[in-house]
């Protein structure tokens, strides 16, 4: 199989950032985050990011704290079939709360640490990660001085602190299905499992797959009682992060009674259509070998995977 349209670990990464889950107000939380834990977090990330891309493509990769003028985290691979076996080097800056409200022209200094550095890796140097780790509403000044400063360059990604936060918080979960999403999107499995959850809502999604691997992990079959389905911890999750979206439980089962769900006159609950499913499973599968995933992981993975066919 061929990845449409090149996708490196770089390529994972800005996608990644781009997921804003997060609001202005939540960036408050890097206010309470020492330097130690800043980095051991992001660097965790990344590692997860190349430890999962390697699962489809082999790679030859090594990260380490940098420490250098410009880079905090440094990330050095290359594969054959990605790179002809040339070294791409993929660099990470994060900016502290304490670091922007320093004094001095923060956006000039920034540049040019960053300009020293592309000098060095030249070539080499296929993205560069710019993670603004502050307060969104304390800082907003400084935080568009270093946009503008940093605009014109292509290779500099600068991750504003609403997007930083969100990729602080993310779940190893949601990383790898990202990964997942982005290679071999085409892939025919996926594309039967996307096509059998088409036109659920995002909350009624939620209630499949809970249901779903409820059944598999806890009973063994694709029986799920109706305590776990009228009160769905997953479900009760998802309202509060999402309020707009609350509903009626009864509603959603009604709705997807005969499509997903069915009831059996001597079974105490609901059975779950295995043929309705069976890409899904087939995912949930391929997590669990591919990832370990179960459980929570396992929802939270195929909901990110599945929830832009919904």
């Amino acid at each position: 199989m061929q990845i449409r349209d090149q996708v490196t670990p770089a390529t994972i990464l800005a996608e990644l950032v781009s997921h804003a889950r997060a609001q202005p107000a939540d960036t408050q939380g890097f206010c309470h985050v020492n330097c130690q834990d800043l980095y051991g977090r992001f660097y965790a990330k990344a590692e997860r990011i190349f430890a999962s891309f390697d699962k489809y493509i082999p790679l030859t990769w090594y990260l380490w704290r940098a420490g250098e003028s410009g880079t905090d985290i440094g990330m050095r691979y290359s594969s054959e079939s990605l790179s002809g076996g040339t070294d791409r080097f993929i660099g990470m800056r994060l900016i502290s709360s304490d670091e922007l409200a320093a004094g001095g022209n923060q956006a000039s200094k920034i540049g040019a640490q960053i300009r020293e550095l592309q000098k060095d890796y030249d070539a080499l140097l296929e993205r560069y990660f710019l993670l603004l780790c502050t307060d969104d509403e304390r800082q907003q000044e400084k935080i568009e001085s270093i946009i503008e400063t940093l605009k014109a360059d292509a290779t500099i990604v600068t991750v504003v602190p609403r997007y930083a936060w969100s990729f602080f918080t993310m779940e190893n979960a949601v990383i790898d299905a990202v990964v997942d999403r982005l290679m071999y999107p085409d892939d025919y499995v996926r594309r039967q499992a996307r096509e059998q959850v088409s036109g659920l809502d995002r909350r009624r999604l939620v209630l499949l797959l809970s249901c779903l691997i409820h059944a598999v992990e806890e009973n063994g079959c694709f029986t799920v009682s109706d305590d776990f389905v009228m009160h769905n911890k997953h479900l009760q999750e998802f309202e509060k992060d999402n309020p707009g979206e609350r509903g009626s439980v009864t509603e959603d089962v009604t709705a997807m009674d005969g499509r997903f769900f069915f009831r059996e006159a001597d079974v105490d609950g609901f059975e779950i259509y295995q043929d309705s499913v069976s890409a899904v499973i087939a995912l949930y599968y391929d997590a669990k070998v591919r990832y370990s995933h179960s459980g929570y992981e396992a929802v939270h993975y195929l909901y990110t995977l599945l929830e832009q066919s919904a």
